[in-house]
């Protein structure tokens, strides 16, 4: 089952295509983009409260891919002609209802698996609420601490591909924080 933003044809979501160093190479549809497997922009958005647990997300069960997974607070594809930032600022409004004070840029990598291929740059933001969830996009947030993060990934309870590698990269973040 997709969700409403991959199944609207007539208005369908245009990503940009990027090479490896992450130059617009050309755009085309988001579902033409996964299915053949090109490499596109997409970001991640961790939210921290004042207690310094980080939200994360269970994503809707209407997803087209991982539903019903946990993922980062915020996870998002870039628009054709929007900055990283950009998207990660519309996406925290609509998926969380909240407009971040600030964004900080932490750090990027490339996501590349047999699914998609992404270049991901990660944010982080700080904010205790209220939020107001998108029902479309997700099931449910909450804020967890990183240790009990872990222990949710060693139990086996499913996250998203692309949200070990944005924990670990948070997790370096925050030990250079302190």
């Amino acid at each position: 089952m997709q969700n409403k933003s991959a199944m609207n044809e007539d208005n369908p979501e245009i990503i940009d295509i990027v090479n490896e160093q992450d130059k617009i190479i050309g755009r085309d549809t988001r579902f033409n983009i996964h299915k053949k497997h090109l490499i596109h922009r997409g970001v991640h958005i961790f939210i921290i409260n004042s207690k310094n647990q980080v939200l994360i997300q269970k994503r809707s069960f209407n997803k087209d891919f991982y539903p019903g997974y946990y993922d980062a607070s915020v996870g998002a594809h870039v628009d054709s002609g929007e900055s990283y930032k950009d998207a990660a600022v519309r996406e925290i409004k609509e998926e969380v209802g909240i407009i971040p004070k600030k964004l900080t840029g932490i750090g990027s990598y490339k996501s590349y698996s047999e699914r998609q291929k992404e270049n991901r740059k990660l944010f982080v933001c700080k904010s205790d609420g209220p939020f107001k969830i998108n029902k479309d996009e997700l099931d449910k947030i909450e804020f967890k601490s990183i240790d009990e993060i872990q222990k949710m990934i060693e139990k086996g309870i499913p996250f998203t591909e692309g949200f070990k590698k944005s924990l670990e990269l948070l997790i370096k973040w925050k030990q250079k924080q302190e």
